[in-house]
């Protein structure tokens, strides 16, 4: 009789029943995105259903605190860098904690976000965007979604601390409506996905001046990174990663992240998730934990320099 292998016992415990995945998004976002496509490929793997629950709201709090109540060992939470580093500086009353409820299991994506300005501004890099600034202080918006709590908001309060761009913050509850008023010139400036940008960019009415992550984007080779123009020190990645709940056994962390790194290789995915303006980074856990802890001294930095309030 041949002895099973430690991970085929594993694979034989673990799952045993429907795998859930918690997205702190609506429908039809690009994070429930993601998570239909890993859970298409996980159910194919597991041989288990892969449940979806998108429950938006509240800054990922809804979500988050749904994660912290699931202890079946099933249940896994697609976190961001919002809901993970950024949030706690803004609630010390969070019902979740980030180092203590949840476990990382691997980086998912970097999403890429972008500076993009209406063509009519009149800039071509940022150098000039910075230069015009600082002529016409006070002048200049720029917009985000998501609040004050996400990534795109903080590259552009990055740029105003590092870079010295005199930019006014205007908050956007909508996508589509802030970028109808970059291109209408009542802002001029906006951080966005890559995604919901590149339509209007190869139609002409906007420019993308720079990404914000610290590597070019696959999708913009051409493209350079805040930093190489003319903004030192200024990243901010949109990341997602997988968490499961504190408590979960390690050999489920195991399986999981070995699934995930298989399906993040794979060609098609890896197309999908290029057209959705991500990048696939399948990392350790310790990785996510690593990146989780920088993000969250960097933006709390941040914010206490800029004495940046909540809303």
């Amino acid at each position: 009789m041949s002895m099973a292998l430690p991970w085929q016992a594993l694979a034989q415990a673990w799952p045993d029943r429907a795998i859930k995945l918690i997205v702190p998004a609506p429908g039809g976002s690009s994070s429930e995105v993601l998570a239909r496509m890993l859970g298409e490929k996980l159910q194919a793997r597991t041989g288990q259903p892969v449940v979806v629950e998108s429950r938006p709201g509240a800054d990922g709090a809804i979500a988050a605190t749904a994660m912290k109540s699931a202890s079946d060992g099933h249940t896994f939470l697609l976190g961001n860098a919002g809901i993970m580093t950024i949030n706690p500086h803004f609630n010390s009353r969070l019902p979740y904690d980030p180092g203590k409820d949840f476990l990382p299991v691997s980086l998912l994506v970097n999403n890429v976000v972008v500076l993009t300005v209406s063509s009519k501004l009149g800039v071509n890099n940022v150098r000039e965007l910075i230069a015009l600034s600082k002529q016409q202080p006070g002048r200049i918006n720029y917009a985000s979604v998501g609040g004050r709590g996400g990534v795109p908001f903080l590259s552009g309060q990055l740029l105003k601390q590092r870079a010295g761009a005199d930019l006014t913050w205007i908050g956007y509850a909508s996508e589509s409506q802030a970028r109808s008023d970059l291109m209408a010139g009542q802002i001029q400036v906006m951080f966005d996905t890559l995604a919901s940008t590149l339509a209007h960019v190869q139609s002409g009415r906007l420019k993308i001046l720079a990404v914000t992550g610290a590597q070019r984007a696959p999708q913009l080779p051409d493209v350079p990174t805040l930093a190489e123009s003319g903004a030192p020190d200024v990243e901010g990645v949109g990341w997602l990663g997988l968490y499961a709940n504190a408590g979960t056994p390690d050999s489920t962390v195991t399986l999981m992240h070995q699934h995930l790194s298989a399906i993040l290789t794979m060609p098609d995915i890896r197309e999908r998730l290029n057209v959705l303006g991500m990048e696939p980074v399948a990392s350790s856990p310790a990785a996510l934990a690593r990146t989780q802890r920088d993000d969250h001294a960097k933006w709390g930095r941040l914010i206490r320099d800029q004495r940046i309030l909540p809303e």
